[in-house]
């Protein structure tokens, strides 16, 4: 029954479909906690996707509040995968 909750949920998500299916991949690999670090491309090569299309559904899911994407930089300056919370 837990499992009908979450899809209930994605369901109210007011997104595209590429968009609620990117919430349950996050959803998927986050912790305990909701949280994942992982790069837009390894989603976008996992989902036969685009980049930009991966790009565009996650600000999109922040946009309405179903995440919280948080930068990373490394030690250099220069970009690392970001970090995602699923609210």
């Amino acid at each position: 029954m837990k499992k009908l909750s979450k899809f209930r949920l994605i369901g109210n998500i007011n997104t595209t479909i590429t968009g609620k299916l990117l919430y349950l991949v996050l959803d998927e690999l986050a912790d305990n906690k909701g949280t994942i670090i992982i790069p837009q491309r390894k989603i976008s090569d996992t989902l036969n996707l685009s980049r930009s299309t991966i790009s565009r559904n996650l600000h999109r899911l922040e946009r309405v509040g179903a995440i919280r994407i948080i930068p990373k930089y490394r030690s250099d300056g220069s970009r690392a995968a970001n970090k995602y919370i699923i609210k």
